[in-house]
């Protein structure tokens, strides 16, 4: 059976520099009453096809022919070419139709996996999979088989170099983009966006046609990923107009493609997205885990509550199956931040502890360290061959267990967050991260809670988290930095609490030093002898300063009585916390001690400069530690070491006391 029609090549070619080749073409075929699928099956030979059908670039020459053979009108997407600047173009081409490739996009089926989509074989499709051998197709497989982007990548890079493409189909390809988009929405990266790229490209180079949905889904992934929005939705209306086939329609997936476009951050991304959702809806199609969880990050990241709200209340977890723990993770990880957003913090908790009845995973691969910290927008990134593994579960359980916890710390809910903390010490696998404790002592170093303070670091030792200086100089100074008026009244509150007797809430009366302010709410403070060391008790924790200061020297490896040793610095607050201590403890020796230690420090640091401390915002700090040394000095009757100081001072610009 033969099937003739006109064709006009000068048409044909200026159509196809406007970009509009491909729907009008379908509609100049469909007005004749040809199926465009039907016409690789039908026609001449490939002998017959016309010199000036070819897959070269630019316009065609050669006679032109009023009639060509149906199979000579058969349509290909080729990435990547055309006039339309990184388009698809249509090429009538030598078939390049390889070992039992006819009839395959029948054999395609699809299975959802965890968070992603994998190409799975129904009838028929495993005998097109390598079973065995050491071809580089082979190996591209096994390396599919385990998730391994870059052991793909590598097979697919053999292929070309050992000349194999001739054993390559469609389903390899859709494979390697399916591996790559995966690794790309794990960890963007230029790299692999490139990866992607060249694939498309040689792709295009070799000829080969793409007919099946899922090649045009990892399609549209790309070109969002490229931020090329046009291309991915002008495939999506291809694929509505039948111009790629009636047997290739829209499903799920390709919502789903659509759906991660990873530049949504403004209000018109955001109203194309509901669009879409709304689109999907009318056509009978339901909305799987990963483009609700798109969704809700994408309302969540933009601010709008109203929708966010109506998502999660139309969403649940119980759409995940229990044996799927990674994509649940990641599900109620996005939806607990949607509730934290809201500022609904009891629902975030129930996810929680709904995702705790998952079943674990057995694989025990660590993942590396800096892939697990959560990122700027707090996504996290871990590497595709780690994703399903029993460590990434209990890394998103984590970071949904430390955002709860943060957001009850900054609403000064800390005893809910200590015991979010010891939930989270129990129920994970993974220990705290270090920001998690740097915010609660940060959190307890303001109110001088020195016995909670005490517990967290031991936590810390326990759960193998290494404090960094930051960590020490807020444990040191909240030993010993003077409170303000409002800690001030509340350690009165205590006290009065202790002695009631010495509390009188009369602005007249002669016990109170410096009443509050009238309507301020704060108590009293006692001026008796007694309450003021009860709240100099409770201010002040000298021992325990000392205590941390010494944890601090054999954490690093470095001796206390060394001061030469240049393992450890200590910076000018934690110096002059130590040195405050060392004086109320009447250790004026070992204050000289710490005061050369800093000395020494900063000579070596800053040989040819004044210290930064001696000309920043320290330098009130740096005054009050020479004066301390000065003092020490004094009570140990040394007037060498004054002498020493005093030209220290005026060496570093500092004003010397009056009277030495």
């Amino acid at each position: 059976m033969r099937v003739g029609a006109s064709c006009d090549v000068s048409w044909f070619f200026h159509t196809c520099l406007r970009g509009t080749a491909l729907p009008l073409l379908a509609e100049k075929h469909a007005t004749r009453g040809l199926s465009l699928a039907r016409t690789s099956a039908l026609g001449l030979r490939h002998s017959h096809l016309p010199r000036h059908h070819s897959t070269a670039r630019g316009p065609p020459t050669g006679p032109r022919q009023d009639r060509i053979s149906d199979r000579d009108r058969d349509l290909r997407l080729v990435p990547g070419g055309g006039g339309g600047g990184g388009g698809y173009r249509q090429s009538r081409t030598k078939s390049t139709d390889t070992r039992g490739e006819r009839g395959r996009e029948k054999q395609y089926g699809y299975k959802q996996g965890a968070g992603h989509r994998s190409l799975h074989s129904v009838k028929g499709l495993a005998r097109h999979i390598p079973s065995e051998g050491n071809s580089q197709r082979y190996l591209m497989y096994k390396a599919i088989h385990r998730n391994d982007p870059n052991g793909v990548w590598l097979g697919f890079n053999g292929i070309l170099n050992n000349k194999e493409w001739h054993k390559v189909i469609e389903y390899d390809i859709i494979r390697v983009l399916q591996i790559l988009n995966k690794q790309y929405a794990y960890e963007p990266s230029p790299e692999i966006l490139n990866r992607l790229k060249s694939v498309v490209e040689v792709t295009e180079r070799h000829g080969m046609r793409l007919k099946s949905i899922w090649a045009y889904n990892e399609l549209i992934r790309l070109h969002l990923a490229e931020g090329r929005r046009d291309l991915a939705y002008w495939i999506k209306q291809n694929i509505e107009s039948d111009t790629y086939g009636p047997h290739v329609k829209i499903n799920v997936h390709t919502y789903a493609a659509l759906f991660s476009d990873p530049f949504v951050d403004s209000l018109p991304d955001l109203i194309r997205l509901t669009n879409l959702y709304d689109e999907m809806l009318n056509r009978g199609i339901t909305p799987n885990t990963p483009i609700q969880k798109s969704l809700i990050t994408a309302a969540r990241r933009i601010g709008e509550y109203h929708l966010l709200a109506a998502l999660l209340e139309s969403t649940s977890l119980d759409s995940v199956s229990h044996s799927h723990s990674t994509l649940a993770a990641r599900f109620a990880g996005a939806r607990g931040q949607a509730y934290i957003k809201l500022r609904k913090l009891s629902p975030a908790l129930v996810e929680i502890q709904q995702l705790l009845s998952y079943q674990v995973i057995k694989d025990n691969r660590p993942i590396p360290e800096h892939h697990s910290e959560d990122g700027p927008q707090g996504e996290i990134k871990i590497p595709l061959e780690l994703s399903d593994t029993r460590q990434a579960f209990f890394t998103y359980l984590r970071s949904t267990y430390e955002s709860l916890i943060r957001t009850h710390l900054i609403r000064r809910k800390g005893k809910f967050a200590f015991k979010l903390l010891d939930d989270l010490r129990r129920n994970c696998y993974l220990p705290p991260t270090l920001m998690v404790y740097t915010c609660f002592v940060r959190y307890y170093s303001k109110r001088k809670d020195i016995q909670r303070l005490r517990e967290l670091y031991d936590f810390m030792l326990q759960d193998g988290v290494a404090p960094n200086e930051h960590i020490y100089t807020k444990l040191i100074t909240a030993c010993m930095f003077t409170p303000g008026d409002r800690l001030l009244s509340v350690l009165a509150k205590k006290v009065a609490e202790k002695h009631p007797s010495l509390l009188s809430t009369s602005e007249a009366d002669p016990a109170i030093d410096d009443p509050p302010k009238k309507g301020s709410g704060l108590p009293a403070i006692p001026r008796v002898v007694m309450a003021t060391e009860d709240i100099n008790s409770l201010s002040y924790f000298p021992k325990e300063c000392v205590a941390f200061y010494e944890d601090m020297f054999l954490d690093h490896g470095a001796k206390l009585s060394d001061t030469r040793n240049r393992k450890l610095s200590p910076n000018i607050q934690i110096i002059n916390a130590v040195m405050r201590s060392y004086m109320a403890l009447e250790k004026p020796l070992l204050v000289l001690r710490e005061f050369n230690r800093y000395c020494s420090n900063q000579r070596h640091l800053y040989s040819s400069t004044t210290p930064p401390d001696a000309s920043s915002k320290q330098r009130h700090t740096l005054s009050l530690v020479f004066k301390m040394a000065l003092q020490a000095a004094a009570m140990l009757g040394d007037r060498k070491s004054s002498q020493r100081i005093y030209n220290d001072m005026l060496e570093w610009g500092l004003q010397p006391p009056s009277s030495r």
